[in-house]
């Protein structure tokens, strides 16, 4: 699930009016910066969908060992560790200069694995290697592209921003890219990643042409504190806060357990469903429907039953589809299982990072996204450990029923205290 962001805009508004000067001086519209914004994130997600499905499928030709096959997912994820020092450094630069120098890095990276694979010089160590970095790269990018959010659109609207981000991952990633992959990887196994190069630096040239909303502090500045004192003061304003502070909690175990079922989303394909390995990036294309899905609706949603409510029954929903998973055979229920899991991520990330972007003063965005990411992401890498591990001792199907059944008991659990401490809070609101 990580914790990325996730609707349409309330009441069919363009968010482009949302951004000051949107339009030119003769009268005609001008590209806004959240257009801009949006259309990089489309753009790289395309090229991440494309490498994703070609990643797994290049471990798997190098090793089929569950164990072995999980090490690319905890690699790619261990950075997440440094979540807080990503997000310190958001607030001590220039929050769109940071974004387009990581993306031109991980461009470089993407691209020396295109020529590994081409050479035929790739092993395990290698993508390894490669998946930490770009790793790496995701963590400080994914702190600083919430942290920037906030000074491209209004607060009212970060919802609704969200949402569009999150269907631009799910449309250009999932439903598209991920096909495009397996398509490509069978064409030429390093195609992929070459792919994936141009689109970071296509996005890394749209990025450098957005300007912040005038006034907004959220643009990030240089900064006198040093770096140990914006950790710990992120740590103390998550700390401080009971309700963020439970929402990192509850992050972090949702994420172990969707950690331990991603590391294992190929072998589920080829080996539980038996299909075959060109099928993979279609199976998640469509699993990738209910995310969009989720990504429209989910403002509607929070309007209509309360932001919170509508957060913790789309939990309940993961979980749920989750355990389906791991108990049918048939390709078509799993994808459709899927396509609910991707439903009920795509609702409660947005929901859920909308309120701790409104919820913190947007000078203080950076350091408080970095530790809760660390709280609530750093356990990936942990979960598909023990997912993998899990898997080779027993079915590959069996961390999928293992992390339902502990989805669900997390929203039993959680429920009654969040929407406790929801009521009292003055930012929880839809």
């Amino acid at each position: 699930m990580t914790d990325g962001t996730g609707g349409a805009a309330p009441g069919g508004r363009d968010l482009a009016r949302d951004v000051p000067g949107g339009s030119e001086p003769g009268g005609g519209r001008r590209w806004s910066a959240f257009g801009r914004l949006w259309t990089a994130s489309a753009v790289s997600s395309l090229g991440d969908g494309v490498r994703l499905t070609a990643l797994p499928l290049v471990a798997v030709q190098l090793t089929d060992d569950p164990l072995l096959i999980a090490l690319v997912t905890v690699a790619n994820w261990l950075p997440l560790l440094l979540s807080p020092l990503a997000g310190a450094w958001a607030d001590v630069v220039d929050r769109r200069s940071l974004l387009v120098g990581i993306d031109v890095a991980r461009a470089v990276v993407v691209l020396l694995l295109a020529l590994s694979v081409a050479t035929g010089t790739a092993n395990l160590v290698i993508v390894c290697v490669a998946a930490a970095a770009l790793g790496l790269g995701e963590t400080v990018y994914v702190v600083a592209a919430q942290s920037f959010l906030p000074a491209v659109v209004d607060t009212s609207r970060l919802a609704a921003a969200n949402g569009r981000l999150h269907i631009a991952q799910l449309v250009f990633r999932d439903s598209a890219g991920q096909p495009l992959g397996s398509v490509v990887f069978v064409a030429a196994a390093s195609l992929p990643f070459l792919i994936d190069g141009v689109s970071f630096l296509l996005g890394a040239a749209l990025l450098a042409t957005i300007a912040p909303r005038a006034g907004n502090p959220a643009a990030g500045r240089p900064a006198a504190p040093r770096w140990r004192t914006l950790v710990a003061d992120g740590a103390r304003l998550v700390r401080s806060d009971r309700l963020l502070m439970s929402l990192a909690g509850m992050l972090g175990t949702l994420n172990f357990f969707m950690g331990a079922i991603g590391a294992l989303e190929v072998l589920y394909v080829v080996r539980w469903l038996g299909l075959p390995e060109g099928a993979f990036g279609v199976f998640l294309a469509v699993g990738a429907l209910g995310g969009v899905a989720g990504g429209l609706l989910n403002a509607r949603l929070s309007r209509a039953f309360g932001l919170f409510p509508t957060a913790l029954a789309a939990m309940a929903l993961v979980g749920t589809a989750t355990l389906l998973i791991g108990v049918v055979r048939q390709p078509l229920v799993a994808a459709v299982s899927f396509a609910a899991l991707s439903l009920g991520a795509a609702v409660y990330q947005s929901l859920t990072v909308s309120f701790r972007q409104a919820a913190t003063a947007p000078e203080k965005l950076g350091r408080v996204n970095g530790f809760y990411r660390l709280v609530g992401t750093g356990t990936i890498p942990l979960g598909a450990l023990a997912g993998g591990a899990l898997a080779k001792l027993m079915e590959v199907n069996v961390p999928f029923v293992v992390a339902g059944a502990g989805i669900l008991l997390l929203a039993a659990a959680t429920t009654r205290p969040v929407l406790r401490m929801a009521a009292r809070h003055p930012d929880a609101v839809p």
